[in-house]
């Protein structure tokens, strides 16, 4: 009986290995069973990149256990889900959560790189400040510039923001600082000197002033004897140089020019230029005609950029020209109409846009952010061949309000997007599968206020009412974690 039994035991033992093998098999190559359909299926996957990283996933309500995710390159993937629609959900606590409805597809991962949970309450701090009009954080975010203003005068003053100390650096009651939301006061790339667009004796003219009192406070107009100033602009090589546009009634001549703080001289850079921009190594440039030139930082080099106009009408003195490079290129005219150069897999020049009030390269030049009033849309400069998907040339809009919008800025990967409405601060996201999920990050105590994201850093500062008046504040998302933030 004993050898009867060992047969019947080995038979099925063989038999089992016969079922199993393939099944193991099958399993370890991502198939399943669907018990609907009766039938194995090919699974796929979900993969999740999230800020912050340490989340708990959700599939259907059902918490997915750490054991069940595979962590590679700070990414979370499950494997082997079964084809169909699914609900996720993304948590962490402390924050607001993420939830999208996802269709999971036979042997392929569905994939989202950017998911951003927003702090239910972010920590706030208050930079040394009093009354403040208008604020401009330095390149590296060492120091802050705000202007002070009361009933009888106007003061510009310099925090550093390590020591958290103020230093009034330019005091006077006989001009005023730009309101225009399009002039920045900007730090040199030392972050010791700053250029304030004012107006003075009824003419727009700029203050150099010193952080350090390296040197006296000083006025373009008074050093170089030259009027109509305008765009002026730090060199991006040279510490002690200003570009600005202008006219010397003096020779009949307009155009750009430079001025050496070191010793006062001035040069005319490029003749009759309408708008411009510098890069680390060179200026781009329009004149009558609203083609593109190009030329060496000291107007030498000039070469011709693109071969057809912006525009065949006149843009305005006005307009803004921003460059990417020599393939991507804006022009903002006067009244608002945005043109666009992109040369890509196709050469494009047209207008995209009416009423635009702003708009911003993204680091990598593939996406361009301009914003209306009452509208946020992104232009896809480059085919984006990871999900989610967008062919060269699209154009999305990602929001329409009836209400104003204000503070418009690229978040720091670049598939997010800051703006203000309704004294509210709030972040939305470019993805549009299920919806695109915008979250409010925080609640001002004013109706419009400036603000200015840090990139670089994530610093987002703000101007809140305080009983001392108007200061600075700032919180910083995404938050810092680690010893190496």
């Amino acid at each position: 009986m004993n050898k009867i039994y060992r047969k019947i035991f080995f038979w099925l033992v063989f038999v089992l290995f016969l079922v199993s093998t393939p099944l193991v098999i099958m399993h370890s190559k991502g198939y399943r069973f669907d018990q609907k359909r009766g039938i194995f299926v090919y699974s796929g996957s979900i993969t999740l990149k999230t800020i912050p990283g340490d989340v708990k996933v959700f599939i259907n309500n059902q918490e997915q256990a750490s054991k069940s995710l595979d962590i590679i390159n700070n990414s979370i993937t499950l494997n082997g889900i079964k084809p169909g629609t699914y609900q996720i959900r993304v948590e962490a606590e402390g924050y607001q959560g993420w939830e999208k409805q996802i269709e999971v597809h036979s042997g392929l991962s569905t994939e989202f790189w950017s998911v951003v949970l927003v702090p239910r309450d972010p920590k706030m701090s208050a930079v040394e400040s009093q009354n403040v009009f208008r604020f401009f954080p330095s390149p590296f975010g060492k120091k802050i510039a705000f202007v002070r203003k009361s009933e009888k005068e106007i003061s510009l003053l310099a925090t550093d923001f390590k020591k958290n100390e103020v230093r009034e650096i330019f005091f006077a009651n006989n001009i005023s600082f730009s309101e225009n939301k399009l002039e920045n006061l900007e730090w040199n790339y030392k972050e010791d000197l700053v250029l304030s667009p004012v107006t003075r004796n009824l003419k727009s003219d700029y203050l150099v002033a010193s952080a350090t009192e390296a040197i006296d406070p000083v006025f373009v107009s008074d050093i170089t004897k030259l009027s109509s100033i305008q765009k002026a602009r730090w060199s991006p090589q040279e510490k002690d140089v200003i570009y600005f546009l202008a006219r010397d009634e003096r020779e009949g001549k307009g155009g750009l020019f430079w001025v050496n703080l070191n010793d006062n001289s001035v040069q005319l850079v490029v003749p009759e230029v309408k708008s411009y921009d510098i890069s680390q190594n060179s200026i781009y440039f329009i004149q009558s005609n609203n083609i593109l030139f190009k030329s060496d930082l000291d107007g030498g080099g000039v070469s011709q950029v693109n071969s057809s106009q912006f525009s065949e009408s006149d843009a305005g003195k006005n307009a803004r020209l921003i460059v990417y490079d020599d393939s991507r290129q804006f022009l903002i005219s006067e009244n608002g109409e945005l043109f666009l150069h992109n040369d890509g897999i196709e050469n494009i020049f047209r207008k995209i846009s009416d009423g635009v009030q702003g708009a911003q390269f993204s680091d990598d030049g593939k996406k361009l952010l301009f914003w209306t009033a009452n509208e946020i849309s992104v232009a896809y400069l480059r085919k984006w061949e990871v999900q989610p998907f967008r062919e060269e040339n699209e154009i999305q809009n990602m929001i329409r309000v009836s209400s104003l919008i204000d503070n418009v800025f690229w978040f720091r990967d670049y598939e997010h997007i800051f703006f203000s409405q309704n004294k509210k601060i709030k972040l939305i996201e470019l993805d549009s599968r299920d919806r695109r999920i915008g979250l409010d990050v925080y609640e001002n105590n004013l109706e419009s206020f400036p603000a200015t994201y840090d990139i670089g850093n994530g610093y987002y500062y703000f101007l809140k009412d305080t009983k001392e008046g108007q200061k600075i504040f700032y919180f910083i998302l995404p938050e810092k974690t680690g010893i190496f933030g």
